[in-house]
């Protein structure tokens, strides 16, 4: 097990600080030194993998422990209901990182946490939901625009569903409207919309989306998850979460049924805490074999 952990709380999200203070307390309570703005421990904690705005010097940071060999901790907005519950895991927060979440499961963990699998009344059309390009999660990927077109591309030679854009609600490079509707005319592609977050009041960083579709198609982030949950067909990259529910592209119109979606569901609920569970420690119980 580590002895010391470094953290830096200027690189934190604005919402962070009860998580961040949660997780060092258990750390503490665990005999485990948390550090300030260091180089030299056992591990470091970030918050994100979003190399932007606050979090962008992270990246220096994440690199640097990762070179060495070292555990980075990820926390990160979670998925499952957001400003409620949080992720955690070691060295990345796609399919690639380290969430102990397969062995030892709480059957019952998806009903504490108010989480049930859905079966939306889905319409006709296909969401391709996008995702922040200065997030290590889109590493590897094309500029958004290149994604955009290829993707609506791809899908139209599978399906003549309409197709409706959701730019990630804090990346959004194709506003205004006509913009995105006069890229696609160029590129002789029709039957496409554009989608536009809305925050919800009341809220830090929740927004309006409504999963009541044939299929969302996304890279590796939340909609995917979120989407399966809700009872949508879903299309995602192996670093998704949801990647073992996902279907393919030629299965479009006539998409497979997915076994083991209650067991899928019960796995992911291991992925996110609560502050209260943060504070108790239990991230470090499954994340324990990672860290030593």
């Amino acid at each position: 097990m580590i002895n010391n952990i470094a953290y830096y709380p200027e690189q934190c999200a604005l919402n962070s600080k009860p998580v961040m203070e949660a997780f060092l307390n258990s750390c503490r309570g665990a005999g485990i030194t948390p550090v300030e703005n260091s180089l030299d421990c056992d591990a470091v904690v970030i918050w994100s993998i979003l190399w932007n705005g606050r979090m962008s010097k992270n990246k220096r940071t994440y690199e640097h422990y990762r070179s060495l060999g070292k555990p980075v901790v990820v926390i990160d907005a979670g998925a499952l209901e957001r400003e409620v519950t949080w992720k955690i895991a070691v060295n990345n927060i796609t399919s690639e990182g380290y969430y102990g979440h397969t062995d030892n499961l709480d059957w019952d963990r998806p009903q504490k946490l108010g989480i049930s699998l859905g079966e939306k009344d889905l319409n006709d059309t296909i969401l391709i939901a996008g995702q922040h390009d200065k997030s290590l999660q889109w590493e590897g990927m094309p500029d958004l625009g290149t994604y955009a077109v290829e993707t609506v591309r791809r899908v139209q030679k599978y399906t003549d569903r309409p197709i409706l854009m959701r730019f990630h609600p804090r990346c959004q490079p194709f506003i205004p409207h006509h913009r995105f509707k006069m890229l696609l005319q160029n590129e002789n592609i029709y039957n496409c919309d554009i989608e536009i977050p809305k925050p919800v009041v009341n809220t830090y960083d929740v927004f309006d989306i409504d999963y009541a579709f044939h299929t969302v198609i996304n890279h590796c982030s939340g909609p995917g998850i979120n989407a399966v949950i809700a009872g949508s067909n879903v299309l995602v990259d192996k670093k998704s979460l949801a990647y073992p529910m996902s279907i393919k592209l030629k299965q479009i119109e006539n998409p497979p049924r997915k076994r083991n979606k209650d067991q899928w569901l019960v796995e992911i609920s291991h992925t996110e805490y609560t502050v209260d569970e943060i504070a108790e420690g239990l991230w470090l119980t499954r994340l324990q074999n990672a860290l030593e």
